[in-house]
């Protein structure tokens, strides 16, 4: 029994040295075939980038106008971005399908047979795979309607951001603060976008009770004018729209000025710092 064990274990081990060389080959064309696969996928993406790149420069002015500051807009580089971001996202799984397919295939794995498993059992792959399928479709949807694009500013369920890129699978945002977040695009329903044509910087400010409220807004609108002298981010002084709310302390006169979505912050901060010394100095108590 031993020597039977003993002779068994060496005609393994023999078949094993004979079959080295041909497991080496498949294993050094493997590794082969994926270093060829990055240098491809590289090339790819530089070639993307390139072509992007070109399109950028060669598209002509964009039609619509500057609002705010009626000039041309130029070529709109978001539009670039974004084909180029959902192109990039959709060459990579393309490639890493392939390079799979052709390393199990110089591996001895018989593809034709697997793709033929994958198609029989393809109902059930679908069932597992609905969320994937859903970000695939919702991603190609977005870049299709034109919803958003890289440079955005938007705004997704609870996140707030600007779009960095919009991806096959998923978009991501990169926040004020400098998170990274990333959205998968099936679960996108509803985008606010902020940068579509113009947007209203508003600032409310509150007037205690017993206060002249008319003096008051007078004294605001007087303050306004020196916001717009003062600052070119707006084509025309922000306009006070008076009395919108009270409360058992004081009123509230809103403030509002339609501008830039990246001017916004910086334009509020200003009216509101406006206001506050224009008060102080009237002797109106806020």
């Amino acid at each position: 029994m031993a020597d039977v064990d003993t002779k068994a274990i060496v005609n393994s081990f023999q078949a094993f040295v004979n079959e080295l060389p041909g497991l080496a080959m498949r294993l050094a064309g493997s590794v082969l075939i994926i270093l060829l696969g990055v240098v491809v996928l590289r090339i790819g993406r530089r070639i993307i980038r390139r072509v992007s790149a070109h399109r950028s420069k060669a598209s002509p002015q964009d039609p619509e106008k500057d609002i705010l500051r009626g000039e041309p807009a130029g070529p709109a580089p978001s539009t670039e971005k974004t084909t180029r971001s959902l192109v990039t996202s959709i060459f990579n799984y393309v490639l890493y399908f392939a390079i799979a397919m052709a390393v199990l295939s110089m591996l001895g794995v018989d593809v034709s047979g697997l793709l033929a498993v994958a198609g029989v059992g393809g109902v059930a792959i679908g069932f597992g795979c609905q969320t994937l399928v859903k970000d695939v479709i919702s991603g190609m949807f977005l870049w299709i309607d034109g919803y958003i694009k890289v440079g955005d500013i938007v705004s997704i369920g609870a996140f707030t951001g600007t779009v960095e890129s919009v991806g096959l699978r998923t978009t991501k945002l990169r926040g004020t603060n400098g998170n990274m977040m990333f959205i998968p695009n099936g679960d996108i329903r509803t985008v606010i976008n902020m940068t579509r044509d113009f947007r209203c910087a508003l600032v409310d400010i509150t007037v205690a009770h017993g206060q002249d409220y008319d003096r008051a807004i007078q004294v605001l609108r007087e303050a306004m004018k020196d916001v717009d002298d003062a600052s070119d981010l707006m084509d025309e002084p922000p306009t006070v729209q008076g009395i919108i709310a009270s409360d058992r302390g004081a009123a509230t006169i809103r403030i509002e000025c339609k501008c830039d979505i990246r001017d916004c912050w910086t334009i509020e901060r200003l009216i509101r710092l406006r206001a506050l010394d224009a008060f102080r100095k009237a002797e109106i108590k806020p």
